[in-house]
Order: C-alpha cells, then structure tokens, then sequence
C-alpha cells in the first residue's frame, strides 16, 4: 500500500516538479524513475517477513519485472531520447495515433518471449514481419527508414539489457 501510495504521489507531483525546475522532459523522467527506484529499495526491506502467495517465486518475480522493464518505460525512454530523430510529418497521416508505440511494446513482449523460451532465431520473425508492413514506406522515405531502424535497434537493444539485468 506504502508502495501504491508514493508512486501516486511521486507521478501527481511530477507536472507541478517540471513546471517549477523547467528542466527538459528527459532530466525530469529520469529523476521520476530515481524516486519510484529509492522509494523501492526503501520499502523493500519491509516486506522480507511478508508471506507471498506460493505461485510468486523468485523466477515469477524475476519474469514479472522483466517484462515490466520493456513495456511502458522502454516506450517512454524511446520517446524522450530519440524524439529529434522523427521524420516531420508534411503529408496526410497514413497511420493511426499511437500504433508505433504500441507495435513497439509488442515487438518487444515478443521477442521478451522468445527469450525466456531459448528461441533466439524467432526473434528475427518479429522484425521481418514488421520490415515487410512498412516496406513501401521504408523504401519511399529515407528520414522514416532511419527512424524504423533506430527504434528496430532501440528495441532489440533494450530487451537484451532488460534480460542481462534480470535473467541472468
């Protein structure tokens, strides 16, 4: 509960935070996901005499966290560190609001997947398959391309570290 409250607190806090520091969304994200952080290695050691539910093992826990790190806060991460990279948008939109992010949390739940199951050479599917939707526009346009590709790298790159960090 102490957890679920200061995570409220910390995410209703943040706005009022940026506004008064006018620091760049990034420094602002990165001192949010400090706080949520210290706030858990604070409480943590509290919860060494709780009882947890018998099917919430170390290796449950462990795939619960793993695939928590490259959901959401991969795609804001995404967003904050490469925002300058996309293409500016000077014709009719041809995609709907929001599908990118979500084709890139998928593509990373996937190849998350493939992972825990030792299959390796699957994870080549996700990108063909992906590669083959976007192939006119890829083709067409060079700025898009180069964007397809650094969120292709960021992708395969932060699910490779989430899995460093938590399954090794």
């Amino acid at each position: 509960m102490l957890l679920l409250f200061s995570h409220a607190i910390i995410d209703i806090g943040k706005p009022y935070v940026a506004k008064w520091f006018k620091q760049s969304s990034l420094i602002i994200f990165l001192i949010d996901q400090a706080l949520h952080l210290s706030v858990i290695l604070l409480l943590a050691p509290l919860t060494r005499e709780m009882m947890l539910p018998d099917m919430l093992v170390g290796e449950v826990l462990t795939i619960i966290l793993f695939i928590l790190l490259i959901t959401k806060p991969t795609n804001v991460a995404f967003k904050l560190l490469f925002q300058k990279y996309q293409p500016k948008v000077s014709q009719k939109m041809d995609t709907i609001s929001g599908a990118g992010a979500m084709i890139g949390l998928l593509e990373r739940v996937v190849m998350g997947i493939c992972i825990l199951f030792y299959q390796f050479a699957s994870i080549g599917l996700v990108f063909t398959a992906k590669s083959i939707a976007r192939y006119n526009k890829i083709s067409e346009n060079p700025a898009f391309a180069e964007y397809y590709l650094i969120g292709s790298l960021f992708s395969i790159l932060s699910v490779l570290i989430a899995a460093w960090i938590c399954l090794l």
